[in-house]
């Protein structure tokens, strides 16, 4: 027998843990880094604008390398998956994947390359609202 204005008892289900692992999960949102967008900006100026110095090139490949990370699964997961999604990504994975060249001269066009695809990846994450512009 229920009081007046009780609400009836139903039997609730056992709540049982969602079928993932936890602690790959715990480990990559330790790892993960939010998108710089302004030091991304400052190093891609700073790499077309100037000739970095040699003993800093295979440095800011590094970088662009890992901006390029960042830029290629922000647009996996928030751009809208349309054929200029795909081939900014494909264009960002495969000068990523490119060697190092050895020559200077030739390394820096490679981190010009980098940067110029990198910045278009960068600026339609900007204006399809998937990143904030940089101030």
């Amino acid at each position: 027998m229920t009081a007046v204005g009780a609400l009836p008892r139903y039997p609730a289900e056992r709540w049982a843990p969602p079928d993932i692992d936890l602690e790959m999960l715990l480990e990559k949102l330790q790892q993960w880094q939010p998108f710089a967008g302004d030091a991304f900006l400052d190093d891609v100026t700073a790499i077309l604008e100037d000739s970095p110095a040699e003993e800093l090139v295979e440095y800011l490949v590094e970088r662009m390398r890992g901006y390029s990370m960042s830029l290629v699964d922000i647009a996996l997961t928030h751009a809208p998956q349309n054929d200029t999604t795909t081939e900014l990504i494909a264009q960002a994975r495969a000068v990523r994947s490119e060697e190092f060249p050895g020559d200077y001269r030739q390394a820096v066009g490679f981190l010009r390359r980098m940067a110029s695809i990198f910045l278009e990846l960068f600026e339609y994450l900007v204006a399809t609202r998937c990143v904030r512009e940089a101030s």
